[in-house]
């Protein structure tokens, strides 16, 4: 978003622009959004429905690429980007916002296109977007691969992914899943307990308190799960730790243990800092990458939170949908695979890893760990896998690691 701008964006103009960004890989779509809240201070209806555009159109773009081709005469469209993100926000708004006004889309967009794109496709667009109301849009509705991709608008990678690890029907509840908006849960952390937040006028007060910690109740299952079969740790460290909800959950409930942190960049560690302070708790912070962390001393517990797909939370990450590729996943496992190697090493004899993951794919979570674990000397203790659901529960997976132990 252009940092000189004078004129204030309306909700239809900043989602454009954060849209814009995503689709260039300038910017992601929430940052975007945040820094024209900051800058313009819209009200919160407002930025409610400039992400939901925003964020929708995102997500959804297989979708709203297969109704466009209906809309064309040739059922076909070669358009620039910016002509992409416009019309993709305009379709999002009439098919998936029901409540949102034709004319407002048609009247708005199109004024847009004249700021923003060349004439000959102001007068294209207009045209595309009145044969809206006469126009009945469909997705496709058989359970093939190509078709689901479609309908739900991922990568035909993933599904086929998911199909092979959990079935059909399962797999099409974490797809429709995927495209829900995200309930707001936090952890109360006197009884590390999960609460529902209903109320939205109740989300700017649990997060200002320190009574409580913003985060989804799958993350919050996860860690006492792992806490309740861990003897008391004197010492854990968390090693891609940012913003640091997981250490804090473990200090809470391990409250005399020393902790030590790190993370990868020095914009994370002082986000890391900023929620370590507020929380008043203290802890070894370092800067650097987890997987070159010195062994010089050993922990009892090192919680491994990877860098991953993130596909149990595609609800949120609007954009990591489009990276779930097969290349892409062999990178992280070769990421994932260093820091597991190097978390060995700081592990005492009877130290114990956290090992976390927000993916659901079991090519990073269990098949990894089978494959890995007893190469570098580890035992699977306990894993357990959680799917995202319309309840707003995100999906995830954890595993319980410790030194194999010879007989």
């Amino acid at each position: 978003m252009d940092g000189a701008r004078l004129v204030s964006l309306n909700a239809r103009e900043a989602a454009y622009e954060a849209l814009l960004a995503s689709l260039r890989h300038e910017d992601f779509i929430v940052s975007s959004l945040k820094r024209w809240q900051n800058k313009d201070h819209p009200s919160p209806r407002d930025f409610a429905f400039a992400y939901e555009i925003a964020s929708g159109a995102a997500r959804m773009a297989l979708s709203l690429d297969y109704i466009a081709t209906q809309l064309s005469d040739n059922k076909k469209l070669s358009l620039k980007v910016k002509e992409k993100a416009l019309l993709r926000a305009a379709l999002y708004q009439y098919y998936f916002m029901t409540k949102v006004p034709l004319y407002a889309i048609v009247n708005e967009t199109v004024e847009l296109a004249k700021k923003y794109c060349h004439r000959s496709f102001v007068g294209y667009l207009n045209a595309l977007l009145r044969r809206l109301e006469n126009t009945t849009l469909q997705l496709p509705e058989d359970l093939s691969v190509p078709s689901l991709s479609i309908r739900y608008s991922y990568p035909s990678y993933f599904i086929a992914k998911l199909i092979s690890d959990y079935g059909q029907e399962t797999a099409i509840n974490v797809l429709k899943a995927g495209n829900t908006s995200p309930i707001t849960t936090a952890r109360m952390r006197s009884e590390a307990k999960t609460i529902w937040i209903d109320d939205p006028s109740q989300i700017q007060q649990i997060a200002e308190s320190t009574d409580y910690y913003i985060q989804n109740a799958t993350p919050i299952d996860l860690i006492n799960e792992l806490a309740s079969r861990t003897k008391s740790p004197a010492s854990i460290l968390d090693l891609c730790s940012s913003p640091g909800g997981k250490l804090l959950a473990a200090h809470d409930i391990f409250p005399e243990a020393q902790l030590f942190a790190n993370d990868v960049s020095e914009e994370k560690i002082k986000r890391l800092s900023e929620n370590l302070t507020k929380y008043g708790v203290k802890a070894t912070l370092t800067c650097g990458d987890g997987s070159l962390y010195p062994n010089d001393r050993s922990f009892d517990v090192v919680i491994l939170d990877v860098p991953c797909s993130n596909s149990g939370v595609l609800n949120k990450r609007h954009e990591a949908r489009w990276r779930l590729t097969e290349d892409a996943l062999k990178e992280l496992k070769v990421t994932q695979q260093k820091l597991l190697q190097n978390s060995v090493k700081l592990i005492g004899s009877e130290g114990i890893i956290w090992y976390l993951t927000c993916s659901i794919l079991k090519d990073e979570n269990e098949r990894l760990l089978q494959e890995l674990c007893s190469g570098f000397g580890l035992e699977i203790v306990y894993t357990k896998t959680i799917l995202p659901n319309e309840n707003g529960w995100d999906g995830g997976f954890a595993a319980l690691l410790n030194r194999h132990k010879r007989a």
